[in-house]
């Protein structure tokens, strides 16, 4: 008997794999490990660095820049990498080896679980049976169908992106190589001839200044572009979020013609990539046999689609929590629900809430909101922006987060979050999980929350009436 089964076809089996057998317990794997990793991986250096992984990138920016508009730069100021995908592969199966992780390749036929057993059931299509005493799925948003989710919370939304690693002529001519393209909302891949991006002016072409025009019932996307070496980039236009997902045509489409408005010549494309990637949506119920980690388990950030970072950061502490109950000798049901509620307890429920409100948020603001609210952004004390980004603040910090946000945002994006906050159902889902009402475990620490919160809300509607200039002097 196995004690714990993974069934993956992705990337984070290995993230899990690594570390559970430091703990004692046998691991199999039913997915095989000789898949690679497809998709480019950027993330921010310090957080890599603080994992000990800074090995594992292959280029790393001193900066990272995003325009809002024409002639509004912002530089982030942090340094950003990317992934080198074979290293990090190389890496975590290192790990599952030297730990002695048992692969299986095979694809499953059948699961049959019972809360009270003392083991679940895999089927292969090959007519292997594996029995273990718990199921982690990590198999992204396909593991869907194994799971159950939370009642009465938003839908799931997308990102979806279309990229190329090419070699080209201009990119320098266009954007600092030695910095990283974190978002740039500048409307090019609209309205304009070939390379004549960079002529525009306020009041002589319909698309320069706040670039608006014609733009009422569009769904915003950005460039996001890597300069690997000079003359090879790789250029992605993204759809941050929408409901529905922003079809990869329409994306191909726009950075085509972006880049032939800046003057970029593709000589010759080495790779494509599509991504979609499901964001937001309920969270897993903690009552039910069978557990999930990474993407699978909801933990991709609903508002920003990042998941290595925060999967790496979580692996090595759920891992051991895994394995001393597994220690326990409980029924899968037992086991699984303990495992759920060190997963997602009430407090990470209550962030993932606020993101999901902020996720909801950015899925409704056209392009000139969208380039006010991260101009504002990225104006917050680094601490928060960053925060946010990271899935480190506290639901308390979030709340604080929310009032940095509304004292310094315009007027258009402050009456945007209380009209948010106030009739959006995201709005009142976020109370609701503040209160413990979504799931059921109320108690005084979550009663004394939701009246922070209420509080937190009247503070912002106070902000707006009277703007509070000393809050932020």
């Amino acid at each position: 008997m196995i004690h714990l089964s993974c069934l993956s076809h992705c990337s984070t089996q290995h993230l899990l794999q690594a570390f559970l057998p430091e703990y004692g317990n046998q691991v199999s794997h039913d997915a095989g490990n000789d898949v690679p990793f497809v998709n480019n991986y950027g993330v921010w250096v310090d957080e890599f660095r603080d994992l000990g992984l800074e090995k594992n990138l292959n280029r790393i920016w001193q900066d990272a820049l995003c325009y809002f508009g024409e002639d509004k730069e912002v530089r982030i100021g942090r340094q950003y990498g990317r992934v080198c995908r074979r290293k990090l592969r190389k890496h975590l199966l290192q790990r599952c080896q030297t730990n002695g992780v048992q692969f299986m390749a095979g694809m499953m036929d059948e699961l049959e679980t019972e809360q009270t057993s003392d083991t679940a059931t895999i089927r292969l299509a090959d007519g292997q049976v594996v029995r273990s005493r718990l199921i982690v799925v990590a198999a992204g948003a396909a593991a869907g169908k194994f799971l159950h989710y939370e009642e009465a919370a938003p839908a799931v939304a997308a990102q979806t992106a279309y990229g190329i690693e090419a070699e080209v002529e201009g990119y320098e001519d266009n954007y600092d190589a030695e910095s990283m393209l974190f978002m740039d909302f500048r409307r090019h891949h609209t309205g304009l001839w070939p390379d004549t991006a960079h002529k525009l002016q306020d009041f002589e072409h319909p698309a320069a200044g706040e670039g608006v025009w014609g733009a009422q019932e569009e769904v915003p996307s950005f460039l996001y572009g890597m300069a690997l070496q000079p003359g090879r980039v790789f250029l992605e236009e993204t759809c941050l979020v929408t409901k529905p997902a922003l079809p990869f045509a329409v994306l191909k489409r726009r950075l085509e013609r972006r880049l032939k408005a800046m003057g970029i010549k593709v000589k010759k494309i080495h790779e494509e990539e599509w991504s979609f990637i499901p964001v937001g949506g309920p969270l897993p119920v903690a009552q039910q046999p069978i557990t999930a980690f990474g993407a699978a388990a909801n933990l991709v950030h609903p508002a920003t689609g990042y998941s290595i970072a925060r999967s790496l950061r979580e692996a090595p502490a759920f891992a051991e929590e895994v394995a001393n109950l597994l220690r326990k000798q409980q029924a899968v049901g037992d086991t699984a629900e303990s495992v759920w509620d060190a997963l997602w307890p009430q407090e990470k429920r209550r962030q993932a809430a606020f993101h999901v409100f902020g996720m909801e948020l950015l899925a409704q603001l056209d392009i000139k909101s969208t380039n006010n609210f991260f101009s504002t952004f990225f104006r917050l004390p680094d601490r928060y922006w960053r925060g946010f980004l990271a899935s480190s603040l506290s639901s308390r910090q979030l709340i604080l987060f929310a009032m940095w946000m509304m004292v310094r945002a315009p007027p258009s994006i402050q009456f945007k979050l209380m009209q948010h906050m106030l009739l959006d159902p995201a709005g009142k889902y976020m109370l609701r999980t503040y209160a413990g009402l979504q799931t059921g475990k109320t108690h005084a620490g979550n009663a004394n929350m939701m009246m922070a919160t209420a509080a937190a809300i009247m503070l912002l509607a106070a902000a707006v009436t009277y703007e509070l200039p000393h809050l932020v002097s």
